[in-house]
């Protein structure tokens, strides 16, 4: 784990981040004592959503074409 002073934080943020951005932790300090630290954050996964045409199909409902069809296909119509 890397320190820097705040002092060079400000003055190479942009390189303190490129470490930071390959996985690297720093930690800041102000005359010695750590106050901060710089880490990579975790990474998002996208969700990724079935496709729910295939599925519709599958299931024979490919033809609802909103809720009173629902409704009509529940026998709760009125």
């Amino acid at each position: 784990m890397k320190t820097a002073t705040v002092r060079e934080a400000q003055h190479h943020l942009a390189k303190l981040l490129a470490e930071v951005e390959k996985g690297e932790e720093i930690v800041l300090t102000r005359r010695g004592k750590p106050v901060g630290k710089l880490v990579p954050t975790e990474v998002k996964r996208s969700v990724v959503f079935p496709n729910f045409g295939k599925i519709r199909k599958r299931l024979g409902t490919d033809e609802i074409k909103g809720p009173n069809e629902v409704l009509l296909q529940r026998g709760e119509a009125e």
